[in-house]
């Protein structure tokens, strides 16, 4: 039991004005203070730092393991202890598994090679990069967001556009008189193709629907301009969409909005 004296309050504010002045010194700063160690594996030397409270004189889990672990020297009657105990247990690392695998060809034409693969995946090709090869040689990839995609049956009964943004450009240019062509030709612009939204003949210009610029958006657009500097390319940006649809949207029937469902 503490002697009444360490609850008075005059021991407390003479140690109060200790501590203060201790701290303004620097005296109660061993909690920041760090040194520098060298770790105690032979065969690392490596330097690292650590509190002054700290008991570590390794520089990590697998130094401290390996000298630990040295110094173990497990009997027979012991090892065979723990082989009994794991008898039955399936070894994770020796890929038997509950979901059946089965063995798929590459569907990359300059690959086929055989692999394995968990059958529920249903992967078409042996590594990213022969998915890539093919995806990115196609008009536009299987891979992007097609949460509006579909047929609209008032603009056109086969046609199938990507986005509503789309959807509605087309809308608008049938208003307006314009005559335009969907997705009529894919352009190579270096390991992958390019396919800009729309084709206006009279203009002899191409037209890009573009909500979002991210980067492989913007290398995408640089390398067509570098490639074929004299076609000519427009791109519908957010704040030229937003304006057209603030001006047209209530003119042109069968308009979509955010959450319009199409037919």
């Amino acid at each position: 039991m503490p002697h009444a004296f360490y609850s008075s309050t005059e021991y407390k504010l003479k140690q109060s004005v200790l501590t203060r002045k201790n701290w303004k010194e620097g005296t109660f700063d061993f909690r920041y203070q760090r040194e520098k160690r060298v770790c105690a594996r032979e065969a690392c030397g490596k330097e690292f730092e650590v509190v002054l409270s700290s008991r570590n004189i390794y520089c990590g889990s697998s130094c401290a393991a390996s000298v630990n672990n040295s110094k173990r020297r497990w009997t027979e009657a012991v090892k065979q202890k723990i082989s009994r105990s794991l008898r039955g247990h399936i070894n994770p690392y020796r890929g038997i598994l509950k979901t059946p695998r089965i063995e798929v060809i590459c569907l990359n034409p300059a690959c086929k090679k055989v692999f394995i693969a968990e059958q529920y995946k249903a992967r078409k090709f042996c590594s990213n990069q022969c998915a890539m090869d093919v995806i990115g040689g196609q008009p536009t990839s299987p891979r992007a967001a097609r949460g509006k995609a579909g047929i609209r049956k008032d603009i056109n009964p086969t046609l199938y556009f990507y986005s509503r943004w789309e959807a509605n450009i087309a809308r608008l240019y049938n208003y307006l008189g314009i005559h335009w062509i969907y997705a009529p030709q894919s352009f190579n612009i270096g390991g992958q193709m390019y396919t800009p939204d729309f084709y206006l003949p009279e203009s002899n210009k191409y037209v890009e629907v573009k909500n979002f610029w991210w980067r492989y958006s913007m290398e995408r657009d640089q390398k067509f301009r570098r490639l074929y500097p004299t076609i000519k390319l427009e791109v519908i940006s957010k704040p030229e969409y937003l304006e057209l649809e603030k001006q047209y949207a209530k003119l042109i029937p069968m308009w979509e909005y955010r959450n319009s469902i199409f037919l």
